[in-house]
């Protein structure tokens, strides 16, 4: 009995570890995804951001997000201010151009940066390469990742915008023939059709995959496709503790069946 107790007292342990570090990966798996075009390059691509709120007012907000990215891999790159309007861009990426910058939530306007967010949205942040007109159109794949597909033939659909409504400025999307898929910033020889469908092989490596468009500028669309080479190094972690404490376990069992048989 007493090696019973003592067997199911570590099992209790190990159940617990486990479920303590899977609460722990669930929590460390909140975030958005960020991408940054500084009106040249696409500087970050679905860059993970983790949950924090930044700027202290209870929320989670696309200004949070930004402040989180640029801590991270610009630092002091991102300036707001408030004005009549609310709170408002004044550098991005460390870029300065007088306010020439945009930002959409999930491929869909976004109303101001106090726009709260959720887990898994993605936001995107551009400065215009075109300061005083803003003629840069807003472009994006119907895809925005894949995993582990390096070799295979898939299908992107790019659209972009192409105006606004009149009465509600909402965006109006349509596809965007002719444009140029482009992996890791080099153009390829794939094109997109009338509806604004291309078929493309994936690369056998991690990528950008994003498109240009000759005599249309655009913010250019991005879809990361990533090949892993390995387990998810979190998730072995604890399998390996609570194999460990498993281990454990029996090794106690064992030693207390041997004082119990002196």
């Amino acid at each position: 009995m007493k090696n019973l107790k003592i067997f199911l007292s570590v099992a209790l342990v190990a159940v617990m570890l486990g479920s303590l570090l899977t609460c722990f990966a669930a929590e460390e798996s909140k975030s958005v995804s960020v991408n940054i075009y500084d009106g040249k390059n696409v500087v970050a691509a679905l860059e993970k951001v983790a949950y924090k709120d930044e700027d202290s007012d209870g929320k989670w907000t696309i200004n949070d997000v930004l402040i989180s990215i640029h801590n991270s891999k610009c630092k002091d790159g991102f300036v707001t201010e408030s004005g009549d309007y609310g709170l408002f861009i004044k550098k991005l990426w460390n870029i300065e151009n007088g306010g020439s910058y945009g930002y959409m939530l999930n491929n869909n306007m976004a109303y101001s940066l106090t726009d709260e967010v959720k887990d898994g949205d993605v936001v995107y942040a551009y400065v215009y390469a075109d300061a005083a007109g803003y003629s840069d159109a807003y472009s994006f794949f119907d895809v925005n990742s894949f995993a582990d597909k390096g070799g295979e033939e898939v299908t992107l659909t790019l659209k972009y915008v192409s105006g606004y409504d009149a009465e509600t400025y909402a965006p109006i999307f349509v596809a965007l023939e002719g444009a140029t898929v482009t992996v890791d910033g080099k153009a390829t020889e794939v094109k997109t059709d009338a509806n604004g469908a291309a078929k493309i092989t994936l690369p056998k490596k991690s990528a950008v995959i994003s498109a240009e468009k000759e005599g249309t500028l655009i913010i250019p669309p991005v879809c990361v496709s990533t090949v892993s080479g390995g387990p998810n190094l979190l998730w072995l972690w604890i399998v390996l503790a609570v194999i460990a404490v498993a281990v454990i376990c029996c090794v106690i069992f064992k030693l207390s069946g041997k004082k119990n048989n002196k």
